[in-house]
């Protein structure tokens, strides 16, 4: 049996989804398109806590990432100078 869930809130309370009932799968596409829409900050997930699906606000996003980046990558891959 798959649990369908009419509402969802975020983890302060306030309400994020209330409508026709969704599988969680529906629920997390939802928020996927959500979060590229940027309506939702990026490393938000869902929880079910106590029957209920919570949304958590994951983490805001770094400015920087020091990675080091593949010769393939770089925009001058691939032309001669």
């Amino acid at each position: 049996m798959t649990n369908a869930f009419s509402q969802i809130r975020h983890a302060d309370g306030r309400a994020y989804y209330q409508g026709t009932p969704l599988s969680l799968a529906d629920a997390q596409i939802m928020l996927n398109d959500d979060i590229l829409r940027r309506r939702v900050r990026v490393g938000a997930y869902l929880r079910v806590d106590g029957g209920r699906l919570v949304l958590v606000n994951g983490p805001a996003l770094r400015h920087s990432v020091n990675r080091p980046v593949s010769s393939v990558l770089s925009p001058r891959a691939g032309r001669q100078e």
